[in-house]
């Protein structure tokens, strides 16, 4: 999601005493010379964490927790670590000892308004993300999460109004100018182009506003528009599948020319060996071209990745059917 991130240490937390963070022997040394020295298990949960040894980090958190019981700023960290382990029951019991000591938390009310955004308790999103906009009016992320609210629950005219509020009050907000596009051009709306380009004003490094140009362009058939997106998106990210697959998926079913498909499904599946529908388009494309060896194995190989695969079953009877013949 979009606003859980570990938030390091915050200009509030004790810097005490420190110690190079990639040196951990050098820490526990430390630590067991001062064990009630905070900033020093700060550390080394820090180390832990970065370095995917997320359970030790949460045990160094709670020592700090244990010394220091009421420092929000830990048990912020604390969250962003059970988050980590993808342990939400713990996750929300934190969040609740914050607002018992500080109900006014933002933070934490943020927190809280997005994991009830993931259960789909969109009741208690607005009334956390309401309780932020009470104390701060200008709070852009609890626009944005009560947007995202509104849009799952089919509401895009008020999901509209508040993504437009985040980047009133945050416009360098990525997300929200990314999310606006999409709502228009489910609309068919070009207005959705100066929101992706907004975004990608923003950041250019991201694929997504790129891709979803691409697709406005395809989806209304600017063709031309959308295979030199595409390629703009492979010059500059040549790991991103998308933009090969969905070359291919216009030559084979816009342009319905297989041939020149082939080579952009085989691109996307080297950039993502499991991409069982680029097998299954290049399986088809063999098919159409009459290379029923080849797309029976594309079609075999898309069922290896998803067996329940509709479309490669439905073809790999056909070939069987072909084969038999």
């Amino acid at each position: 999601m979009f606003l859980f991130a570990c938030n390091g240490q915050d200009q509030n937390i004790d810097t005490a005493i420190t110690v190079k963070a990639d040196n951990l022997e050098e820490l526990t040394l430390k630590i067991e010379q001062n064990p009630k020295e905070v900033t020093l298990l700060i550390q080394r949960a820090e180390y832990y964490q970065k370095n995917n040894q997320i359970n030790n980090a949460i045990a160094d958190i709670q020592a700090a927790l244990n010394i220091k019981p009421d420092n929000t700023d830990y048990y912020l960290i604390l969250v962003d670590y059970f988050m980590q382990a993808g342990q939400l029951k713990n996750t929300i019991g934190v969040l609740k000892k914050i607002l018992s000591i500080d109900p006014k938390n933002s933070e934490a009310l943020l927190k809280m308004a997005e994991i009830n955004l993931i259960l789909k308790k969109y009741p208690d999103v607005f009334v956390y993300a309401s309780s932020v906009l009470e104390n701060d009016p200008y709070n852009g992320k609890a626009f944005f999460i009560r947007g995202y609210a509104y849009k799952e629950m089919g509401d895009t005219a008020k999901a509209i109004e508040n993504f437009m509020e985040t980047v009133k009050h945050d416009p360098k907000n990525y997300n929200a100018l990314v999310e606006l596009g999409l709502i228009y051009s489910a609309r068919r709306n070009e207005i959705a182009i100066d929101y992706f380009n907004n975004a990608i004003a923003v950041d250019s490094t991201k694929e997504g506003a790129y891709y979803y140009i691409g697709m406005f362009y395809q989806n209304n058939d600017y063709l031309n528009e959308a295979l030199d997106i595409y390629r703009e998106l492979m010059a500059n990210k040549p790991d991103f599948p998308y933009s090969y697959y969905n070359t291919g998926f216009i030559y084979l079913e816009l342009l319905k020319v297989p041939d020149e498909a082939i080579p952009y499904f085989t691109q996307a599946i080297q950039v993502n060996p499991s991409y069982y529908e680029a097998y299954f388009n290049r399986g088809l494309c063999y098919e159409i071209l009459g290379d029923v060896y080849n797309a029976q194995t594309d079609y075999q190989t898309a069922l290896k990745y998803n067996p329940n695969y509709a479309k490669a079953i439905d073809g790999l009877n056909r070939i069987t059917e072909i084969m038999r013949r």
